[in-house]
């Protein structure tokens, strides 16, 4: 492994390890839900939003690696659904996202074939230019910046919004 992916690694683990911490005690049927503040719901990211959003980097973070990105992808219609800017909406049906096993496990799946992946990325891979354009290229001009962003502190931004939902919804903290 590169000292690259040496510095990546390690913090990937604690992301996947606080994403299965923060689903302790969450039932299927709130998974998908806004809570609710004097009867009123409180516009947040509920769970299944953040964990389904979060599943669909993954495949990107394989591609900019230059590595197959097939074990990483999500079932079609994702993309639209959890795409940076998508609406979270609340689902009392179910019928808008997907049952919360199949979300955790596409999450699951994803970051860990990353981090499978990541052990064998030589520096050179890291240290290339990011393949995005525009404002992500701004902000992570390298792959190497690129995954460590997309590794790191973009799922801890998410997880930290589940972990607010949880405390909505009157779950006890997991840490």
């Amino acid at each position: 492994m590169g000292q690259i992916a040496d510095a990546i690694v390690p913090n990937l683990r604690t992301s996947i390890t606080l994403g299965g911490l923060l689903l302790k005690d969450v039932k299927p049927e709130i998974f998908a839900r806004f809570p609710t503040k004097d009867g009123k719901p409180v516009q947040t990211n509920h769970a299944a939003f953040c964990y389904g959003h979060l599943a669909v980097y993954p495949a990107k973070i394989m591609k900019m690696l230059g590595r197959d990105s097939a074990e990483a992808a999500v079932p079609e219609g994702w993309e639209d659904l959890f795409k940076a800017g998508a609406e979270c909406k609340d689902d009392p049906s179910g019928t808008i996202y997907r049952k919360m096993d199949a979300v955790v496990a596409a999450y699951n799946r994803g970051y860990n074939t990353v981090l499978n992946a990541l052990g064998s990325v030589a520096d050179g891979v890291l240290l290339a230019q990011n393949p995005a354009e525009g404002r992500f290229r701004d902000m992570c001009p390298t792959v190497g910046a690129a995954a460590a962003f997309l590794t790191m502190s973009h799922p801890m931004m998410h997880l930290g919004q589940v972990s607010a939902w949880r405390r909505m919804f009157g779950l006890g903290p997991v840490m």
